[in-house]
């Protein structure tokens, strides 16, 4: 099993208001495609390997329903 890591979603501006920062928890192994639910909409975001300041790792938008 996976270790349990906080990701980031990189480059959020553009589907939600500026300023927001989308953080969560998941034991998820780098790779895996998860869906995460942000203001009412499911969020779906690959999770990587790229480490960020704060021992927090980047996750990136797959897709998002509005």
């Amino acid at each position: 099993m996976a270790q349990r890591r906080v990701y980031q979603v990189n480059n959020v501006s553009a589907l939600f208001e500026s300023g927001t920062v989308i953080e969560f928890p998941h034991d998820a192994p780098a790779g895996s495609i998860v869906t995460h639910v942000v203001d009412g909409r499911p969020v779906r975001v690959l999770l990587t390997d790229t480490p960020l300041s704060g021992g927090r790792y980047a996750a990136e938008f797959v897709d998002c329903y509005l």
